[in-house]
C-alpha cells in the first residue's frame, strides 16, 4: 500500500518525524452494531476442543474454537519442552498469559500470543481462536453487521462523531463483558487506530498519547517476527494526517504539529524512530 500524499508531505515537513500508512474503516448503524456485539451464533463453552492443524508457531497457529477453548488449550493441552504444563489446567491463569495479538491476518483473524512460563524459559504459543467453522461463521456475521470497512468510509468523509460513537459502543460492550474477545476483531483493531486521531482533534493530546500506548501495548513488542506495533502506529499517524488534511490544516502547520507529537507516540508504543522510518519508507513504495 502506498502512503497517502498528505502523510508523506507532513513527514517531510516534520524532518525527524515518523511515517504513516492507510487507515481503515468505519461504522454500521448503532442498532446493528449493538446486535453484532451482543448476539452470538453459538456458545463456545459447549464446543469440543479442537487442536489439529497447527504447530503453535506464528505461521501455523493452533486452531481453537473461541476464547474459552483457547484458554483451555494453553492451560491443559500445551506441553513445554521436556513435558509438563505450568498452569495445571487453570484456564484463568492461562488467559492472563495472553500478551497480545498478531494480525489481523489475510482471513481477518487476530492471532493471540501467549507466553507460557516453562521451566527452561518462556515459550511463545500462537493460537487462532477463529479456527473452527462456528467462529468463522461468527466472524462473518460480525463483518456483515458491523463492517469495519465502514469505519474508514465515515472517517474519510469527516463523519468523526459516527466513528467516535461506534468505537465508544465497542469499548463499553467490552467493559461490560470484562473482555474484548467477543467483539468484532477488525472493528476493535480499527478503533484502536482512529481513537488517538479523534482525541487529537478534540484537543486532548495527552489522552491521545495514552490511548495510542494502550493500543500498542496490546500487541507483542517489536521483533524480527512481529512488526504489528509499527504497523498500528503507522496507521495512527496516517489517520491524524488524513484528519488534518480533511480539516484543511496547512501542510507546514501539520508538519510542525507532527514533529511535536510523533516522539510522544513513539515512546508510548515503544517503537524507535529508525524502525518506524524504515517501515514507513517500505509502506510508501518507490
Amino acid at each position: 500500500m502506498t502512503a497517502p500524499r498528505s502523510l508523506v508531505l507532513l513527514l517531510a515537513l516534520a524532518g525527524c518525524g515518523g511515517h504513516g500508512r492507510g487507515g481503515k474503516r468505519d461504522v454500521a448503524p448503532p442498532d446493528a452494531a449493538g446486535e453484532a456485539a451482543q448476539v452470538k451464533l453459538f456458545d463456545d463453552m459447549s464446543v469440543e476442543s479442537r487442536t489439529g492443524g497447527g504447530t503453535g508457531s506464528a505461521e501455523a497457529p493452533i486452531p481453537r474454537c473461541g476464547p474459552r477453548d483457547s484458554y483451555q488449550y494453553v492451560a491443559r493441552e500445551f506441553r513445554c519442552p521436556g513435558g509438563g504444563n505450568p498452569f495445571d489446567g487453570d484456564a484463568q491463569a492461562a488467559s492472563a498469559a495472553r500478551t497480545g495479538s498478531l494480525g489481523p491476518d489475510a482471513r481477518g483473524h487476530m492471532i493471540d500470543v501467549y507466553e507460557v512460563p516453562c521451566p527452561k524459559g518462556k515459550v511463545e504459543v500462537f493460537v487462532d481462536m477463529y479456527g473452527c467453522p462456528e467462529m468463522e461463521a461468527q466472524l462473518l456475521r460480525d463483518r456483515n453487521l458491523a463492517d469495519p470497512l465502514e469505519l474508514d468510509v465515515h472517517f474519510a468523509a469527516g463523519r468523526y462523531d459516527e466513528v467516535r460513537t461506534r468505537c465508544i459502543a465497542l469499548a463499553d460492550e467490552a467493559e461490560r463483558r470484562g473482555s474484548s474477545e467477543d467483539s468484532p476483531s477488525l472493528s476493535v483493531y480499527h478503533c484502536g487506530i482512529f481513537t488517538p486521531a479523534l482525541l487529537v482533534r478534540a484537543g486532548l493530546t495527552d489522552q491521545a498519547v495514552v490511548a495510542a500506548g494502550q493500543t500498542c501495548q496490546s500487541y507483542p513488542p517489536v521483533s524480527p517476527r512481529s512488526s504489528v506495533r509499527v504497523e498500528v502506529l503507522i496507521g495512527m499517524v496516517d489517520a491524524i494526517a488524513r484528519m488534518w488534511a480533511g480539516d484543511k490544516v496547512p501542510a507546514r502547520e501539520g508538519g510542525e504539529r507532527l514533529q511535536a507529537l510523533l516522539p510522544q507516540l513513539l515512546r508510548a508504543c515503544a517503537v524507535d524512530a529508525d524502525t518506524f522510518m524504515r517501515a514507513f519508507e517500505a509502506a510508501s513504495g518507490p
